[in-house]
Order: structure tokens, then sequence, then C-alpha cells
């Protein structure tokens, strides 16, 4: 089934701003994307080649370091996830504002 698109549709999807909005969040999307598997499945890798060396403690405490590496991977997934939300709130929503603004919307 053939889609119409309305000239409204056409002019802002022409727009520059409108361009620019829509690659800066890709490429920070995918960045952000790719990281995060590589970070998750690097992980994975290691879990499956270095079982023993998870299990050992930390020197000096109780704590094995399979347990840090969890961790660093859940803060690392916090933080990407924080520079996502910060991206957006500040570059993003000015990009958007301006688009519709001069779209009169």
């Amino acid at each position: 089934m053939q889609q119409h698109k309305s000239n409204g549709t056409l002019r802002i999807l022409a727009d520059p701003g409108f361009r620019e909005l829509t690659s800066a969040r890709a490429k920070l999307r995918w960045s952000l994307s790719v990281v995060t598997l590589i970070m998750f499945f690097g992980f994975i890798v290691v879990i499956s080649t270095a079982k023993g060396a998870l299990g050992t403690m930390i020197p000096g405490s109780a704590i094995p370091v399979g347990l840090v590496l969890t961790l660093a991977v859940i803060g690392l997934v916090v933080m990407l996830t924080g520079i996502y939300v910060l991206r957006c709130n500040s570059r993003f929503d000015e990009l958007a504002r301006t688009v519709k603004q001069e779209f009169g919307r």
C-alpha cells in the first residue's frame, strides 16, 4: 500500500534542522548501543572463559572479582543512560523546539 505524505510532512522531512536532529539522535543512539553491546558480550566472554578468576577474592576483602565486574557493568549502563538523557535534554530538545517553532507547532 502506497503512503501519501502531505506537503507539510515533506517540508518537515526536508528541513535542515529536522535532518540535523534525526541524524544526531541516530548517531548517539547507535554509538551508545554499540558500547553497551561490546560491554555485555565482553562480559559474557569473560564469564565463559575465566570462571575461576571471577570467583577469586579481592585481596584484603571477602568480595569476589566477579561481583565487582558485575557492578561495574551495571554502573556503566546507568552512566550511558545518563549521558543519553543529558544529551536529549540539552541539545535534542533545543533542536526539536526550533523545528516546532519553524513550522508553527
